[in-house]
């Protein structure tokens, strides 16, 4: 990882990869920049220097196991994947035009393809270490429990007053079925762990991390070209489709059956064991996006108005309804296979 001073510029950057621009046209996080070499793209990032280190070792060991779909990340001319300044990690792609999209299976179809090969091809079995989980497990249980009671602190504020918000009322409205899913989410969480404490031992992948349909170019032949692997980690298969799925959720409308047909296309290249299952389903059940959107809306964060929040507020709660419906069929599908 190449240091950069926090003075230096585009340019400073572009040093490292023998790269001198004659155009640099700011799009956000992605600056598109012009060379005599021919069109990048520079990422900005805000990672912080050990989730660069995992981004890189990523990146690495995708390339070691020949997966091939994703927008490759170049080198500096030292060999490092990374620049770094005092609050921002860059990195260099080639510049791919956005090109529509025109194949009849909805992208999600494929990202969920894509998502099962790199699982299938970095899957390892790892032994269950009882003291080394029960952190992690009881840290997950304390932290939506106490995310659980914020909501019904919101709930029991709201219903002593006289007169409440439309957030409050449509919140009120569907309080009792989104404790019911805190609830059954602890129920998975908690299979899981007894299952992968019967059998010694549990499964690791190589995840994404916030695998979604903006994180993707598409090629000609429609075919996905995976990018921002920043969030890349080591972790159990269950946390990546279930982030898979909370981030694809809000970009199309879907139902159960859409979503059964993901996990289809996933599994054909790792097929998902029982508590894996579990645990997917304990990460879908906890209501977190209703959490952050009554969060917000305590604090009155950003700028929205009464409307958009409570309209935020019914698009997530009609998305926990059908999770509700989702995992159920997931689990009946288990359930369906063990008895053949």
């Amino acid at each position: 990882m190449i240091q950069v001073q926090p003075a230096s510029s585009y340019e400073s950057i572009l040093f490292y990869y023998d790269l001198y621009p004659t155009e640099v046209e700011d799009l956000g996080k992605i600056k598109k920049v012009t060379t005599n070499r021919g069109v990048f793209a520079l990422k900005e990032s805000t990672v912080p220097p050990q989730q660069a280190d995992e981004f890189v070792h990523s990146i690495r060991k995708l390339t070691k196991l020949g997966y091939k779909q994703m927008v490759p990340v170049l080198p500096t001319k030292y060999g490092e994947y990374t620049v770094t300044t005092g609050t921002h990690t860059y990195y260099v792609m080639p510049w791919i035009e956005e090109i529509e999209y025109t194949a009849r299976e909805p992208k999600e179809d494929k990202l969920a393809s894509q998502l099962g090969v790199i699982h299938r091809l970095s899957v390892k079995t790892q032994p269950f270490i009882k003291d080394n989980i029960d952190d992690s497990y009881q840290q997950l249980l304390r932290r939506w429990e106490m995310r659980r009671l914020e909501l019904n602190r919101f709930a029991d504020q709201a219903e002593q007053k006289v007169y409440m918000s439309p957030f409050e009322l449509t919140f009120i409205t569907h309080a009792h079925m989104l404790d019911q899913m805190a609830q059954s989410a602890k129920v998975h969480l908690e299979k899981w762990y007894e299952l992968c404490l019967e059998k010694e031992k549990y499964r690791t992948v190589l995840c994404h991390g916030r695998i979604q349909r903006t994180h993707a170019m598409f090629t000609p032949e429609n075919e996905p070209l995976l990018l921002n692997f920043e969030r890349a980690a080591i972790d159990t298969p269950a946390r990546d489709l279930a982030s898979f799925c909370r981030y694809s959720f809000p970009k199309v409308y879907w139902s159960e059956d859409d979503v059964l047909r993901w996990f289809m296309r996933y599994e054909s290249h790792l097929p998902l064991l029982e508590e894996e299952k579990h645990l997917t389903c304990a990460y879908l059940n906890f209501p977190e996006p209703i959490a952050y959107a009554v969060e917000a809306y305590a604090n009155g964060q950003g700028e929205m108005r009464e409307l958009e929040h409570v309209q935020r507020l019914e698009k997530r709660l009609t998305s926990m309804r059908r999770v509700q419906r989702l995992t159920q069929k997931l689990m009946a599908s288990t359930v369906e296979a063990e008895q053949q």
